[in-house]
Parts: structure tokens; C-alpha cells; sequence
């Protein structure tokens, strides 16, 4: 729409009107993080131990022993040890204890080591030092069940794949304002209802509705704020957004680290949603959807609106002309079976569908992975969301200096070796280190390989291909907590698969075309083309559509 972008070119480029949407659409955007991310400290892996139900009132005065002392003193009675070569969880099993007092365990401490071995039937205790109140702890997601934390993290990242497929649908069909309301709305009410969650059954189906919701509200909110701007203004909104999401890091540890219940931090997350609400009363229906659906007077109506708040005088001619242009465009429909059929865009097809799933399985496996970096988990999470900031600005300047192809192999590339090094890196400040290397990198590498994507399919097909691989990075999420709990079988086990799967998608960049610089391609032979350097090259400055994860 050519005579649309030289209406905003004339009601103003990013006037306040498009300066108080952005600040709306950003805050599911910030909420999205705490959201996605929570559960690092909600569903936190704290020690505990077995009950010993008769001991449970006992005190140590008689030994003169503090509370703790105590505590720490039935533990060791109940706790059995086991040597390097027995595969069996001191924290899951204890001493047959039945009838024994304390004082008597105390006075035997060399016989009950004779006692019999069984598992935790009383329940655990557990140390709430580091996290006050966790779903481990309220539903016993320990020992039998301690793989159920990591299930729920995959069903909540699969609700993203829910979102990215109904939400999408909803913002074509009925509009962005509705599906952006109805979504923020959703996720309000579910993340309120998630707090009264009676066991982990119910808390992890309403997680799953919540993500769909988080993540539709984000994306449309997403597409609602950028069809306001012009192009060369694309790739500068798009990065700001993901500022904000990684704000969210810092929010998340510092209200996390406060707030002694998860049922009170999540409420509070949910909240929000619901302040956003007045703010849909200057928010407007995206103009561009309203034309594409013929409704020239809604249309007409926002183009005026967007006048007056940013103090522009009204393009009438501009608007009589849009009809016009609409009646001379001819867009061609496509399916996936244009790509199928045409053995290179099949093949760049696999191998950006290969590199968005290991992205994100990479984001979200560094992401979720920082408590095991030996670090306070608090302070390990604001670093993680800090180094996106200088990410998402490296994705510029790298792609801007260096092109898609060579930028997004290296990072990747070295995403993969930060994975390798940090299995050798001793705990703390080296390792938190070497892990926050990768994860900006990966963080860089996925703003831009989305670039690359839609550079590299033609117009008819480019929102087909990118719809493709976006299904590829939400699986990608899904699996990536349940390759975490694999370091109970070799602790390095994670870091190796994300380290090689990194190394291999780099190394598959360099099959693909370069873009920069090039005009994006209308039809499928310009996308073939797009491998030959004689391609046509862009003549004015470098317009580069925006960035998402």
C-alpha cells in the first residue's frame, strides 16, 4: 500500500498517536516475560527431605540446640548416606524410623544406620532460604514426580504455538483492536484464576490458556503497532519492543525475590492487563486491515484520527487515491505447495525451519537453565535479561555491517561453543560468564534470522514461510525444558545438545542466499535469484522489516 505509507508520510512518521499505541502494546509485551519465565522461581528446585512425622513437634532444648541446629540434627538422623556408586536420592529416601523418638535416634545414631532404607512416605520439608513459596513444595514435586516442573514449563511454551495459530486467525479475521482487547482481557482473568489453582492438573491447563492468550495479545499488540509506522521506521520498533521484554528480567527477579507467595506474585502479574483497559479508548482499529477489508469509511475515519493527534493536516487526495490503488493490485494467493514444489525454496525452507527451532530451543534452554550456573538464581536471571539489551543492538549493527548470512552463522556458531565451554567452566562468576556469552548471542542471531527469512521468500509466500517457522521455534520452546531435566542422566548432557544443534544450524547458514542490500523478492524467481550476486541491489537506504522472537 504505496499511497497509504505516503499518507503517514504526511500525518506524521511516528507522531503521538503512534507513540501512545506503542506504549500500550508494550506492556503485554513486558507482562509476556514475567509470565513466560516465572515459573524459574515459582517452581524453583530448593532442597528438601523426608518427613519424620513423629519427630515433627520435638524440640532440642534438652541438647541446647537453636531451631536450625534442630532441624539440621533431624536431618542427619533420618537421612540416609549412600556411596558414590548407589544411583538411589538421599533426598528421597530415609531411614525405617516407626517408633523411634528422637532422643532414642539421637542416643543410637550407629544402629539406626542398620535401620532399613525406604522411600519418603510421610512427605518432605523443605529449605525455604532461597525460594518462600513454590508449587514444588505445595504439591510435592519431588523425587517421582520432580520431572512434572519441567512438563508444566513445556505446556505453558506450547500455549505459545495456540496463540501464534488462533490469534492470528482472530486478527485477520474480525481485526487487531478486538483480538488485542480479547487477549488482554483472557489473560487477565486466567492469570487471576491460575493463583487459585488446587493442584498442578488444573494450574497447568489454565498456564496453557494463559500462554495463548500472552503470547496472541503480544503478537497482535506486535503487528497492531508497527502497520502504524513506515518501513525504514520497522526494524527500530520492532527492537525497542524486545527492550521491554527484556525489562522483564529485571522486574521478574527483583518482584520474585520480595514477594513470599507465587499466588500473590502471579496475581500481581495478572494485574496489568486489567490497568491497560482505559487505554483501549484512543487505541483505534490498524487503518491498513481496515482498507484490506474495503472498509473505507472505518479507515477514513482512523487516517483523520491520526491527523489531529499528531497535529497534521488531513491528505484528502491521499485517501480518494487508496481506492484506486486498491483496484489495480492483483495479489497472487499461494500455498505450501508452491514451496514444495520448487526444490531450492524446499531446501531454504528445512534449513530456516531447522535454524528457528534451535533458536529458540537455545533462548529458552539458557534462559530457564540459570539457577544451575552456581550463582545466587536471582542475580544469574537479571544478567541473563541484561545481555539482551546489547543483543538486540548487535543484531542491527551485525546485520547492517556484516549481512544476514555471515552475522547469523557466527553468532550461532558461537552460541553453540559458549554451550561447550560452559560444561568445563567451574561454578559461579566464569561460568555465569561463558553461559551469558551464548545466550547473547543467541539472542542476537534470533533477531536475525527472522530478518533473513523474510528477505529470502517472495511476497505471496513470505507470510506462509515465516508462519511455518515460527511453528518450528515454538516447538523448539516446548522441548527445551524437558531437555533440561536430562542432567539427571549426565549432568553435561543439555549444554551438548544445544551446543552441537547451535554449531550444526550455523553451519547450515552459509547454504543460504545473502539479502543485504538486495530488494526483497515479489515473485519466485527473484527469490532463486537472490543467490546470484548480480541480483538487483536496493538504490536509496536500507529498509529492513522488524525483528521478533
Amino acid at each position: 500500500m504505496a499511497i497509504f505509507d505516503d499518507i503517514l508520510e504526511q500525518t506524521g512518521k511516528f507522531g503521538w498517536f503512534q507513540m501512545r499505541t506503542y506504549l500500550v502494546v508494550c506492556v503485554p509485551t513486558l507482562v509476556a516475560c514475567l509470565m513466560a519465565f516465572v515459573q524459574v522461581f515459582i517452581a524453583g528446585d530448593a532442597d528438601h527431605w523426608c518427613k519424620v512425622s513423629q519427630w515433627e513437634h520435638e524440640d532440642c532444648s534438652q541438647w541446647n540446640l537453636t531451631e536450625s541446629e534442630c532441624t539440621l540434627l533431624k536431618r542427619n538422623l533420618s537421612t540416609p548416606l549412600f556411596d558414590k556408586n548407589d544411583k538411589r536420592d538421599p533426598q528421597c529416601m530415609k531411614y525405617n524410623l516407626t517408633g523411634i523418638d528422637l532422643e532414642t535416634a539421637y542416643e543410637n545414631r550407629e544402629q539406626i544406620t542398620h535401620l532399613d532404607i525406604i522411600k519418603c512416605d510421610e512427605g518432605w520439608y523443605f529449605d525455604r532460604s532461597l525460594y518462600p513459596s513454590t508449587i514444588t513444595e505445595d504439591w510435592e514435586l519431588v523425587c517421582d514426580k520432580s520431572f512434572i516442573p519441567s512438563l508444566l514449563q513445556s505446556v505453558y511454551l506450547a500455549g505459545f504455538l495456540l496463540g501464534c495459530l488462533m490469534f492470528g486467525a482472530m486478527a485477520d479475521r474480525f481485526g487487531r483492536y478486538y483480538t488485542f482487547l480479547i487477549g488482554n482481557i483472557s489473560a487477565g482473568v486466567l492469570g487471576i484464576l491460575g493463583t487459585l489453582s488446587p493442584n498442578y492438573i488444573v494450574f497447568g491447563i489454565l498456564r496453557f490458556l494463559l500462554a495463548s492468550c500472552c503470547y496472541g495479545s503480544l503478537l497482535v499488540g506486535f503487528v497492531l503497532g508497527t502497520e502504524i509506522v513506515l518501513p525504514e521506521k520497522r526494524v527500530y520498533v520492532g527492537v525497542v519492543l524486545w527492550y521491554f521484554f527484556a525489562v522483564g528480567y529485571f522486574v521478574l527477579s527483583g518482584l520474585a525475590r520480595i514477594i513470599p507467595s507465587w499466588r500473590v506474585l502471579l496475581a500481581i502479574f495478572a494485574l496489568p492487563y486489567f490497568f491497560i483497559m482505559p487505554a483501549f479508548l484512543i487505541l483505534t482499529e490498524s487503518p491498513r486491515w481496515l482498507i484490506n477489508r474495503n472498509e473505507d469509511l472505518a479507515a477514513d475515519k482512523v487516517i483523520k484520527k491520526i491527523a489531529q493527534v499528531n497535529g497534521a493536516k488531513v491528505p484528502q487526495e491521499l485517501i480518494n487515491k487508496l481506492s484506486e490503488e486498491k483496484e489495480s493490485e492483483n495479489l497472487k494467493r499461494a500455498s505450501l505447495w508452491d514451496v514444495i514444489r520448487c526444490p531450492t525454496l524446499l531446501g531454504y525452507l528445512a534449513n530456516l525451519w531447522y535454524n528457528w527451532f534451535v533458536q529458540s530451543f537455545l533462548y529458552y534452554g539458557l534462559s530457564l537453565g540459570t539457577s544451575s550456573l552456581g550463582v545466587n538464581v536471582y542475580i544469574a536471571f537479571c544478567i541473563s535479561g541484561a545481555v539482551e539489551i546489547p543483543a538486540y543492538t548487535a543484531s542491527i549493527f551485525t546485520m547492517k555491517k556484516f549481512g544476514r548470512k555471515i552475522s547469523t552463522a557466527v553468532l550461532m556458531i558461537l552460541a553453540g561453543l559458549s554451550c561447550f565451554a560452559t560444561i568445563f567452566a567451574p561454578l559461579g562468576a566464569i561460568r555465569v560468564t561463558v553461559a551469558m556469552l551464548g545466550k547473547f548471542a543467541i539472542a542476537a542471531s534470533f533477531s536475525n534470522i527472522y530478518v533473513h527469512t523474510v528477505e529470502i521468500f517472495p511476497t505471496p509466500l513470505r507470510t506462509l514461510s515465516v508462519g511455518a517457522c515460527s511453528v518450528a521455534a515454538r516447538i523448539g520452546g516446548i522441548i527445551a525444558p524437558l531437555i533440561l531435566v536430562l542432567n539427571r542422566v549426565w549432568e553435561p548432557l543439555p549444554l551438548v545438545l544445544f551446543a552441537f544443534s547451535s554449531i550444526l544450524a550455523g553451519l547450515l547458514v552459509f547454504l543460504l542466499p545473502e539479502t543485504k542490500g538486495k530488494l526483497m523478492p515479489d515473485t519466485i524467481e527473484e527469490s532463486l535469484n537472490l543467490k546470484h550476486s548480480s541480483y538487483k541491489h536496493i538504490q536509496t537506504e536500507e529498509k529492513t522489516p522488524p525483528v521478533t522472537i
